[in-house]
């Protein structure tokens, strides 16, 4: 019997000894500073600063001009979306549509210049969807400078618009050097991963970059439906009934 109460105190003891030193663990969790609030540094949204173009002629802007070293010109006008790589800027259509009757679905890898982003593709354009994995590269950092001389002040200021980010007051923007393309309109959208989603005309892009080590971008034709079909449709319908 008293060794059955011998085995009853130290249980009691060692309940006791756990509750207190599970306390104070749990006192140390509770004083955690998040960081960079212990100096005092505020978290803000992080715009670029207005800059000029020291392009010569307009017309050889690698945007909206017909430089031979940009891949636009294949591109602009056509009713899909791309993005581009901007250090370097590498063009790459999503081709979330098969508009040209050739197909272009399946797996793809594309890497651009040494140390800028690399781009992993799914594509499926027969059912009007395309997944893009951006791998950042080592120097995939926005840097004005690489694109000072190639854009018109125009497509700069556009461009600079989507570079925002979020960091700590006072440090060097973080923003990546990475946005979406319209070719039909040559609008631009940040892809920047305090994003989440853009509806551009026709499309529906969902943007997740948490994990900040690559990008997952996924494009799908979600054109607007009226009871169910597509507007177009629905207008070839009526055409047709009174023709």
């Amino acid at each position: 019997m008293s060794g059955n109460r011998r085995v009853f105190g130290i249980r009691v003891v060692c309940f006791i000894a756990g509750m207190c030193v599970g306390g104070v663990l749990a006192g140390f969790k509770m004083q955690d500073i998040p960081a960079g609030q212990e100096t005092g540094k505020t978290w803000e949204r992080q715009e670029q600063s207005p800059v000029d173009s020291t392009l010569d002629d307009p017309t050889e802007c690698y945007l909206c001009g017909n430089h031979n070293r940009s891949l636009m010109s294949m591109f602009r006008g056509r009713d899909d979306l791309g993005a581009i790589c901007v250090n370097d800027w590498y063009v790459m259509d999503m081709q979330i549509r098969n508009l040209d009757g050739m197909g272009g679905g399946g797996f793809g890898w594309t890497v651009g210049a040494e140390g800028v982003c690399s781009f992993q593709t799914d594509r499926n354009p027969e059912r009007g969807i395309s997944e893009v994995t951006v791998e950042y590269g080592t120097n995939s950092i926005f840097d004005v400078k690489k694109v000072q001389n190639h854009l018109c002040q125009t497509c700069l200021d556009k461009l600079l618009e989507v570079m925002d980010c979020y960091g700590y007051e006072g440090e060097e923007s973080g923003a990546r050097d990475i946005c979406l393309v319209d070719f039909q309109t040559l609008e631009l959208y940040s892809l920047q991963e305090h994003y989440i989603s853009h509806y551009i005309r026709d499309y529906y892009v969902q943007v997740d970059g948490r994990d900040g080590e690559e990008l997952e971008v996924t494009g799908i034709y979600t054109p607007v439906l009226e009871n169910g079909e597509r507007t177009t449709d629905v207008a070839m319908e009526s055409e047709n009934k009174y023709n």
